[in-house]
């Protein structure tokens, strides 16, 4: 399967096709379509950089806390890639490291029984929690928009982890996240660490745009640790309008490149540098 060309709501796109979707211009035309963290990095990133690391993608090495919440994912969600269990005690031996290449080779997520039995103790966490639970007990899984933005035609694309239709035409959108601790105050920390303020309204214009707003947007957060407490967490409108503005940015800038068809690096002149805060801080301290 390729990635959808045209605007619209999908289910069922394989994970590998939308993550490996390149937006790019092509005679005039706006292809391929832009994701969040995308868009984020662009803004991290001198546009040539950014260019360059599209046009040639590296295998990401997978490591075991990805597969787990990926893990975590597919059990929770009951979509994704599958779990298939090794029979071992760790991955010391080599027979079972060369299994646990295979399976991933294949698509799968290999787990050993003691992981196995941590995923499934989260998943009943969420599942039984008075407020995530309902949440989860109907709706779609893994919805992917596309849609055209509105200023620049360049083709955006999101991916909700549950879509639940509450009827009257009111949505909600839920995302769910693994993290060391899921204290709702950690996790307001991370939201403005991994900038999950961008994603939120970049995903409800996406939607927005296919004529199904998104009423609610609420992360499900679970803790990897025992006893795997769970929170579930809302933005105030003001972080949002802030995310807005920054995906608004990146919007801007990457059709602006792509339409010039130039991904300028650093400024082409003697830059005045400083040292970080903290440098001049640490001494003062020691004095």
């Amino acid at each position: 399967m390729t990635a959808p060309t045209e605007p619209g709501v999908y289910a069922g796109v394989p994970e590998s096709v939308y993550h490996g979707d390149t937006p790019r211009l092509v005679n005039g035309k706006h292809v391929g379509s832009l994701s969040s963290s995308a868009g984020r990095k662009l803004l991290e990133l001198a546009p040539a950089e950014w260019r360059y690391a599209q046009d040639h993608p590296q295998v990401r090495e997978v490591t075991e806390a990805m597969e787990f919440g990926s893990a975590v994912h597919t059990a929770v969600l009951g979509v994704g890639d599958p779990i298939v269990i090794v029979d071992a005690g760790d991955w010391k031996k080599k027979a079972d490291q060369e299994t646990r290449k295979a399976i991933r080779a294949e698509g799968g997520i290999p787990l050993l029984p003691k992981q196995l039995a941590k995923v499934h103790a989260m998943r009943d966490a969420v599942r039984q929690h008075e407020v995530a639970g309902p949440l989860f007990a109907s709706g779609t899984p893994e919805v992917s928009g596309y849609a055209r933005d509105p200023e620049t035609g360049v083709m955006l694309r999101a991916r909700i982890d549950w879509l639940r239709e509450l009827g009257g035409g009111r949505r909600v959108a839920i995302d769910l996240k693994t993290a060391d601790s899921s204290d709702p105050e950690e996790f307001g920390k991370e939201c403005g660490k991994f900038e999950y303020h961008v994603q939120q309204p970049w995903y409800e214009d996406v939607f927005a745009e296919r004529g199904m707003p998104l009423t609610h947007w609420l992360w499900v957060v679970v803790a990897k640790r025992p006893p795997h407490l769970v929170s579930v967490c809302e933005l105030p409108p003001r972080a949002v309008d802030l995310g807005r503005a920054i995906k608004r940015r990146a919007v801007d800038t990457y059709a602006r490149c792509a339409e010039a068809d130039d991904w300028p690096g650093h400024l082409p002149v003697i830059h005045q540098i400083d040292l970080p805060y903290w440098a001049y801080k640490q001494e003062e301290n020691q004095q």
